[in-house]
């Protein structure tokens, strides 16, 4: 098991486990409490660094050989500090655990805060370096959160680091891949929850069930999450599914999954104020289902991003959309998530269904696949089919 010797003095905050029913990360559980979008998790971008640099990824472009030096923890603590409903942060990069200085300066310090205050954390982490680095702060992980798309291993060499210019040779490469399956397999087995995400789109689905598989048992994840990919700037030569392939693809993995695992369904394009029968019929099946959830998408609903050397803010899932909101330099947190409430492209898809606790699209899947419909105006149509006002 885990080696739990905290260095803090005072007692860790009791969390309740993460579990299918309770997940810190869902943004209706802010809107059931509060009765309204809330901030409650900010997610970091604490490096510019990877040894990887896949295809698919949605920093790959922003990534570079050398990280300029963080803001003052200071600062990043004060913010966090005016935050009152925080109950997650997010730690990305990059790879968070590729550079030592990084880990000393920034990862581990705010590791720290979070452990003090009770706050839920998840890393997003590619697994690939040494097992130590990851045991090291494996007492603060509530979630390790790695990305699976790899329906071959060709694949994993030529997407991984496709865009990177100076490539490791293969045989180092299908070295990595090994390291990473052990080091996921073996922290779970230690009892590390590790969420392993894999994004639907025409090169993973026709891999999907070597991938649940070996993420199931090869990798021992406790969960499985699938998330459409869907049109970006970062991930434009990768071929996203219709809509249509989506739904079949769902029913797929429902049919063919491990009942054992949780699977997690985050920012499907299905809704129901939509009203196709189709579409109520999978969402039915996907209620239905043993150990499967739905997750709304965060961003922007309860989640906004914060990178530790410019201080800039962004809605990550908006990024293209709205670009830098503001800065933690000038300005709260929190009067940032206002104002980004009221911009005419939050006001857009600002809805919500308490009959079935969804909040609508966001602009990326709105953009695709329902440019043409009014989510403000299904939100009152639903209030009239459900009486819920």
């Amino acid at each position: 098991m885990l080696k739990m010797t905290s260095s803090n003095s005072a007692l860790p905050h009791f969390k309740k486990p993460i579990s299918i029913s309770h997940g810190p990360w869902e943004a209706y559980n802010d809107f059931s409490e509060h009765n309204q979008l809330t901030l409650s998790n900010i997610e970091f971008t604490t490096t510019n660094l990877c040894n990887m640099r896949c295809s698919h990824c949605a920093v790959g472009y922003t990534l570079q050989t050398s990280d300029p030096t963080p803001l003052p923890m200071d600062l990043i603590y004060r913010r966090l500090d005016e935050v009152p409903n925080l109950k997650t942060i997010s730690i990305t990069g990059g790879e968070p655990m590729f550079s030592k200085k990084s880990i000393k300066n920034v990862v581990k310090p705010l590791l720290k805060y979070a452990f003090d205050r009770g706050i839920y954390v998840q890393m997003n982490s590619n697994l690939i370096l040494s097992l130590d680095r990851y045991l090291e702060i494996a007492e603060y992980i509530d979630v390790m959160h790695i990305s699976h798309n790899w329906g071959t291993i060709d694949t994993f060499t030529e997407v991984g680091f496709g865009a990177m210019q100076k490539q490791p040779p293969l045989k180092a490469k299908l070295k990595l891949y090994d390291q990473m399956l052990l080091n996921t397999r073996t922290l779970s087995e230690q009892g590390m929850f590790i969420s392993a995400e894999t994004m639907l789109n025409k090169s993973t689905q026709p891999h999907l069930n070597k991938i649940h598989n070996e993420i199931v048992y090869d990798m021992k994840c406790q969960r499985h999450e699938i998330h459409p990919m869907y049109p970006a700037d970062f991930a434009s030569q990768l071929e996203v599914l219709s809509l249509r392939e989506i739904k079949e693809t769902i029913h797929y993995l429902l049919d063919h999954r491990h009942p054992g695992t949780w699977m997690l369904f985050g920012t499907l394009p299905i809704y129901p104020c939509i009203r196709d029968e189709e579409d109520q019929a999978l969402l039915q099946k996907l209620r239905n289902a043993q150990n499967v959830s739905l997750r709304n998408d965060p961003d922007g609903r309860n989640r906004l991003n914060v990178n530790v050397f410019t201080g800039n803010i962004i809605v990550t899932d908006f990024g293209d959309e709205n670009g830098t909101l503001s800065n933690i330099k000038n300005d709260k947190l929190t009067d940032v998530f206002s104002t980004w409430l009221k911009s005419p492209l939050a006001q857009s898809i600002n809805c919500h269904c308490a009959q079935f606790s969804c909040l609508g699209p966001n602009i990326l899947v709105k953009n695709m696949y329902y440019p043409q419909s009014d989510f403000k105006e299904n939100e009152s149509n639903m209030r009239r089919i459900y009486t819920m006002d």
